[in-house]
């Protein structure tokens, strides 16, 4: 079941069905992200909240900047969520890995 744009709420974290993805509506624009956090023991960013404009991993309490993906929190980890390309068909989502 692909995800449709228009069922993207504003400020929700959506896994991305089919793919190892999430993506975030904020402010209008469509943020995509690799699923798995860098700690290779942390819980997934779907597992993750979002707080203006950036996302808190629930494992670790990791902060990560929603518009680059960077570690906002380097004490932490200094590794950023991958980014993902994606494209919007018709009204869906397709993520490019």
């Amino acid at each position: 079941m692909p995800l449709k744009i228009r069922e993207l709420p504003e400020g929700v974290i959506v896994p991305v069905p089919g793919t190892e993805a999430f993506a975030v509506r904020r402010r209008g624009e469509v943020y995509v992200y690799r699923t798995n956090a860098p700690m290779r023991t942390a819980t997934s960013p779907p597992r993750a909240w979002w707080r203006g404009d950036y996302l808190i991993c629930t494992c670790h309490r990791c902060r990560f900047d929603l518009r680059t993906g960077a570690s906002l929190t380097p004490e932490l980890t200094a590794e950023p969520l991958k980014k993902l390309r994606y494209r919007i068909e018709g009204d869906e989502l397709v993520v490019e890995f």
